[in-house]
């Protein structure tokens, strides 16, 4: 397994394709596992690379230092070993959040943003003693004590109730987590800084996804995003929750390939 030794512990990656590099970072609980059919359309054109974060999946690591900002670090470290100096960035709920402060950091080193799902604004107030004690139980007692819980933040209820099958194997997953690696992660989200004011200064082309029924992270969070990035473009998914790749393959490999296209065409210029 190809693994790049970061900050705290490894990150542990898959790439396939050839061209222009598309970073994809997942969302939390989740691994590089979630955006395999977004990698298998795309690589036919691009060099994709999916990155598993600290604690989940493959990655080592994951304890009390960790950060949203310390990730982005981790990212940019991983994309300068494998000699990626520019990429386009794709990142759901934490791996958005990740892209962001990667693109306030380091600015050379992304060529455009697809966020989906995601806020770069604090959490909810009632929502991060809800997210974080669901994290400790999870520690505690194992993940069985959570995982039901979870699955209806993460999926719409249609979902649920209609892909029986994807949701089965998705708990059997969530039940082999790293329970320290996931409890730390939670809390680099629950306690993440505000970067609302600070998303401004983004100035490649972005492209803002989310869920109608997107109840983890509301559709309002992606609209303040859109607001504040210049030229940036906000595409709803009707009828689905969180986990818009999953829920909505196809179309979310469709808009990424329009997106990327336009990008290439528009840096060519």
């Amino acid at each position: 397994m190809p693994k790049v030794r970061v900050t705290g512990g490894q990150y542990f990656y898959e790439e396939k394709g050839a061209g222009t590099p598309v970073v994809f970072a997942h969302g939390l609980t989740f691994d590089h596992h979630m955006w395999d059919p977004q990698v298998e359309a795309l690589s036919k054109r691009y060099r994709c690379l999916a990155l598993d974060f600290l604690g989940h999946g493959a990655s080592a690591g994951a304890r009390s230092e960790y950060t949203l900002e310390g990730e982005a670090e981790n990212l940019y470290t991983l994309m300068r070993q494998l000699g990626v100096e520019a990429a386009h960035v794709v990142g759901l709920s934490m791996g958005g959040m990740v892209g962001m402060r990667l693109a306030l950091a380091h600015p050379q080193a992304v060529r455009s943003l697809v966020l989906l799902d995601t806020s770069a604004e604090p959490e909810v107030p009632d929502r991060a003693p809800l997210y974080e004690g669901m994290a400790q139980a999870s520690r505690d007692q194992g993940p069985e004590a959570v995982v039901d819980s979870v699955l209806s933040f993460m999926f719409s209820q249609g979902f649920i109730q209609g892909q029986l099958e994807v949701v089965a194997g998705y708990k059997k997953r969530f039940l082999d987590v790293d329970r320290e690696g996931i409890y730390w992660a939670t809390l680099a989200i629950t306690r993440r800084t505000d970067i609302l004011d600070q998303v401004s200064r983004i100035r490649v082309p972005t492209l803002v996804i989310v869920g109608e029924e997107d109840i983890a992270v509301t559709p309002d969070k992606a609209e303040h995003i859109q607001e504040r990035i210049a030229g940036s473009r906000l595409v709803r998914i009707p009828g689905s929750g969180h986990m818009t790749p999953i829920e909505q393959p196809e179309r979310i490999t469709e808009l990424l390939s329009a997106f990327l296209a336009s990008a290439e065409g528009a840096a060519a210029k």
